[in-house]
C-alpha cells in the first residue's frame, strides 16, 4: 500500500477556503499547518481555478508540445500571469515553467516532450538544490509517486527515486551537491587501521545511525501532529 501524503487533499482544500473566506493570511495558515507561505499560495491559486479537483492525483503522463511551451512562456513575457499563476492554470510545476522561460531567454530551443517511457531513459539535467527539494516534497505528498513526479518535473526517474531516498534517510542536506576536489577521501581499508582507529570509525557510524533514527522519529511526530490536528 502506498505511503500517505503529508498534506491530504482535505487539508489543502481547507487551507484554500480559509484564505478565500478571510479566516487567515498565507503566513498565518502556513504557520498553523507547518509549511511555507509559497505552498499555501500555490494551493489557493490551484483551488481558485480548478476547485477541489485541483488536488486530485493522476497516473497519466502528460505531453507538452513545443507550441504549448512557447504559448505558456509568451503569457509570462507579456505580463499576463506570473509563474505561480501559470503553474496553477495548467497544473504544471512552477519550477518546470521557470525552466522553460529560462531556456527561452537563453536561446535554447523548447522541444516537444512525450514522457511515455522516456522518464526511465531521459538524459539527466542539472537540477538545483531548491528544485530537488520541491520534487522530493511533491513525491512524499503524493503517495510516493516517483513516476508521476519524473513526468511532472521533466527529469529522470532514477534521480527522483535517489533524491527521495536521500531526503528520507539524511534530510535536506543530503540533496546538496558535494564539493569535489583533490582532498576527496578515498575508501578506507579497515585491515590497515589500528584498534583505536577502528573504534573511532565505529563511533562515527553509531553517531550517524543515531541521527538517522532521531530524524525518523521527528518525521513520525510531525505526521501524527498533522493528522491529530485535522482529525479534530
Amino acid at each position: 500500500m502506498g505511503r500517505r501524503a503529508k498534506y491530504s487533499k482535505e487539508v489543502k482544500i481547507e487551507a484554500s477556503r480559509k484564505y478565500i473566506e478571510g479566516k487567515g493570511s498565507f503566513r498565518s495558515i502556513a504557520k498553523e499547518i507547518g509549511c511555507s507561505e509559497k505552498r499555501i499560495r500555490e494551493w489557493y491559486l490551484n483551488y481558485k481555478i480548478h476547485g477541489s479537483k485541483a488536488f486530485d492525483t493522476s497516473s497519466r503522463n502528460r505531453s507538452y508540445s513545443k507550441e504549448f511551451k512557447l504559448s505558456v512562456v509568451k503569457e509570462y513575457i507579456e505580463g499576463k500571469a506570473s509563474t505561480l499563476e501559470l503553474s496553477a492554470k495548467y497544473k504544471i510545476s512552477n519550477s518546470v515553467i521557470s525552466n522553460w522561460i529560462k531556456k527561452y531567454y537563453n536561446g535554447i530551443e523548447l522541444k516537444d516532450y512525450d514522457p511515455k517511457g522516456e522518464i526511465y531513459t531521459m538524459k539527466s539535467r542539472k537540477v538545483p538544490f531548491e528544485e530537488r527539494l520541491e520534487i522530493v516534497k511533491w513525491v512524499i505528498e503524493n503517495n510516493m509517486n516517483y513516476k508521476e513526479a519524473a513526468s511532472k518535473f521533466a527529469t529522470n526517474y532514477a534521480n527522483v527515486y535517489k533524491w527521495t531516498r536521500k531526503y528520507i534517510m539524511k534530510g535536506e542536506e543530503a540533496l546538496k551537491d558535494k564539493k569535489r576536489g583533490p582532498n576527496k577521501k578515498k575508501g578506507i581499508d579497515l585491515n590497515t587501521l589500528s584498534e583505536v582507529e577502528r573504534l573511532k570509525i565505529e563511533l562515527e557510524r553509531e553517531r550517524e545511525l543515531r541521527k538517522f533514527r532521531e530524524f525518523q522519529l521527528e518525521v513520525l511526530k510531525k505526521k501524527e501532529e498533522y493528522e491529530n490536528r485535522y482529525r479534530k
